[in-house]
């Protein structure tokens, strides 16, 4: 185990029920789309996850599932869906891509970016113009909140799409409580 999870453990635990259960979301969103699309699990399965990228898979729920939710007027919520993956992959992207770090010695944890690093059309001649970007494990509770969110409102529209469809005769899931998505990090300096 690297050190930072020894000095940090609360909050890298949180990091890493985030990144395990994002995959979790992606199941869930592929449950809802082939809900809608007449169970069609064989197929909803394969188009998402044929294809490598997350972002490609939620574009590919959007397309495949949209259309279905439109038609059952959960349109609005199931833009909010969406727009709540992508909000997800994004948390999750940061600390799948990160590299830890500990300027303060055991009192401020942060990560940074290579990847960013790279984009900069300027020479990279040494590492110091790397941002830190800090993390506490208050704003990561949060963060895993609205991953909570979004599971439920995933949820909500597998079951109020065919409440309102039809199918179902009675709503089983209420529309969760909206969420504000928390910042991907509290501040950012460069050292």
């Amino acid at each position: 185990m690297f050190p930072i999870h020894n000095t940090f453990p609360r909050e890298m635990s949180v990091i890493g029920r985030l990144l395990v259960d994002y995959g979790e979301l992606e199941l869930d969103l592929m449950n809802c789309v082939q809900v809608a699309r007449s169970f069609d699990l064989n197929a909803t399965l394969k188009v998402m996850f044929r294809v490598r990228g997350e972002s490609n898979r939620i574009d590919i729920a959007d397309g495949l599932g949209r259309t279905a939710y439109v038609a059952v007027n959960l349109e609005t919520e199931f833009d909010s869906m969406i727009a709540a993956m992508k909000h997800c992959l994004r948390i999750r992207n940061k600390y799948a891509h990160a590299y830890w770090h500990d300027p303060n010695m055991g009192k401020t944890l942060c990560y940074v970016s290579v990847e960013e690093l790279a984009k900069e059309p300027a020479e990279v001649r040494d590492l110091t113009t790397l941002k830190f970007f800090f993390i506490d494990e208050e704003l990561l509770l949060r963060q895993e909140a609205f991953f909570w969110y979004t599971r439920n409102l995933i949820t909500y529209l597998n079951y109020q799409g065919r409440f309102n469809s039809g199918a179902l005769k009675q709503q089983i899931f209420p529309l969760p409580a909206a969420v504000a998505p928390p910042p991907y990090f509290l501040r950012s300096t460069q050292p």
